[in-house]
């Protein structure tokens, strides 16, 4: 069966999550700044347009605001949010963390939450509209 286009483009995004999650496990206290920094520039808006998107056009479409696997969903959504508004407050003990979970996130997102999702979802939806 074919993948949903919808649940494709969100892959393609979770890569892009797990090769930072993977750079901020890698990496030594030295690193922490600059890292924080690039994140924060580079990756952190493209992260939470995603966030946006699995809330306002997945959840929906799928009709999961209800479930368990939505409200892990949206919970580990609002504790990634809460890692990086203090990663913005310059505390870099929160990166590790923030790497940890994302790693996570993704995992989860991928092995179970789409899988579930993939039967309900046509072919022909796409992430942005």
């Amino acid at each position: 069966m074919k993948r949903s286009e919808m649940l494709n483009q969100f892959s393609r995004e979770h890569h892009q999550a797990l090769v930072h999650a993977r750079r901020i496990a890698l990496a030594t206290e030295a690193d922490f700044d600059i890292l924080r920094q690039r994140l924060l520039e580079d990756f952190v808006p493209a992260l939470l347009d995603h966030f946006l998107k699995e809330e306002t056009h997945l959840l929906p479409t799928t009709q999961l605001a209800l479930t368990d696997d939505a409200a892990r969903l949206l919970d580990e959504h609002a504790r990634l949010r809460n890692l990086i508004d203090s990663l913005r407050h310059g505390e870099l003990a929160a990166l590790k963390p923030f790497g940890v979970l994302l790693a996570d996130h993704v995992r989860f997102e991928e092995r179970q939450l789409f899988p579930a999702l993939d039967p309900l979802l046509s072919t022909d939806q796409s992430p942005g509209g």
